[in-house]
């Protein structure tokens, strides 16, 4: 009985503190497993979603226009002139079987700019929207887990800047900063990092009081290590809904800013900028040009908001 109960206590497990690592050891592994399978649950209720497969169908249409481009078009969107029976330039022409979205005050094929349009928006909004979501994370952490001094400073400047007319001050920055595309996901990014940041700043303070983060600071963890490492995934749901609203808002807003004469130059087939060219012509009657442009910009952007309201439905019921 004495040499079993010495060998159970002088083994190597008692060297390696066999019991601690054990515990502490199996532990992790179940949790891991058990999140792993939480998060394959949660994708497959958001796949199974129709609005989430709507949402997903239009995004992909556009996403397939944006990449191919002029090869998929019926006509190039900016060479192409259609012509008259005379063999002049035929300008303005409704709707009609050989240019289903008629042609613009060039004759250039409305169809064929308006697919070959989505590739400067697409180009552009995600990246802004990533960018911000990227900047208002790391600022919301801080807000939210060291708190005091540090939260009630960087809140007065989040509130600042959320009481900014974004269209105006984005529009104040590309002109002062020029016209070029990093601008644009700059301005644009550091306009949706105070929304990021608040939205992750509530989602931390209401983490970081409880036992796993107070586990984590008594074994002496760093405050970047229990920030990144154990606050953070527990928060990824709030980060992935506000990832997929933004990238809805980047795409209204870069709209907005091509309208405003703040996008890509002429003769860009840029849905902002088309907007812009049709509506000088829309009292004339000449509604086309203007419509079929705002249609794309308001399904992208409605197909974005079906996937985020999909998203947040099934994390907010799990």
């Amino acid at each position: 009985m004495s040499d079993l109960g010495t060998s159970a206590v002088t083994g190597p497990e008692a060297e390696t503190g066999g019991f601690e690592t054990e515990i502490g050891g199996s532990a992790p592994g179940p949790v891991i497993s058990e999140r792993k399978q939480a998060r394959r649950e949660s994708w497959r209720l958001i796949r199974r979603r129709p609005s989430f497969i709507i949402g997903s169908a239009i995004v992909s249409i556009w996403v397939v226009c944006a990449i191919l481009g002029n090869r998929i078009t019926p006509h190039h969107p900016l060479d192409f002139r259609a012509k008259d029976s005379s063999g002049l330039p035929a300008l303005h022409l409704s709707p009609r079987a050989a240019f289903p979205f008629g042609t613009d005050a060039t004759g250039r094929d409305v169809l064929s700019r308006v697919m070959a349009g989505a590739r400067d928006v697409l180009k552009i909004a995600p990246m802004a929207a990533i960018l911000g979501v990227l900047l208002g994370v790391i600022v919301g952490m801080i807000m939210g887990y060291l708190g005091g001094w540090v939260d009630l400073v960087l809140s007065r400047i989040v509130e600042a800047f959320l009481a900014l007319p974004v269209v105006l001050i984005a529009l104040l920055a590309i002109t002062t900063l020029g016209r070029s595309d990093w601008v644009v996901v700059g301005v644009v990014a550091v306009l949706f990092t105070p929304v990021v940041a608040r939205t992750v700043r509530s989602a931390v303070l209401a983490e970081r009081d409880l036992d796993y983060v107070t586990s984590a600071r008594l074994r002496g963890e760093t405050g970047r290590f229990v920030m990144f490492r154990e606050i953070l995934p527990n928060v990824s749901g709030p980060i992935i809904v506000e990832l997929t609203v933004r990238i809805g808002y980047a795409v209204f807003t870069v709209a907005t800013l091509s309208f405003l004469g703040a996008g890509p130059p002429p003769p860009s087939p840029d849905w902002g900028a088309q907007v812009s060219e049709g509506f000088r012509v829309l009292g004339a009657g000449i509604w086309w040009t203007t419509l079929f442009p705002a249609l794309a910009i308001a399904s992208l952007v409605i197909a974005v908001n079906l996937i985020a309201d999909s998203v947040q439905s099934v994390l907010d019921a799990s």
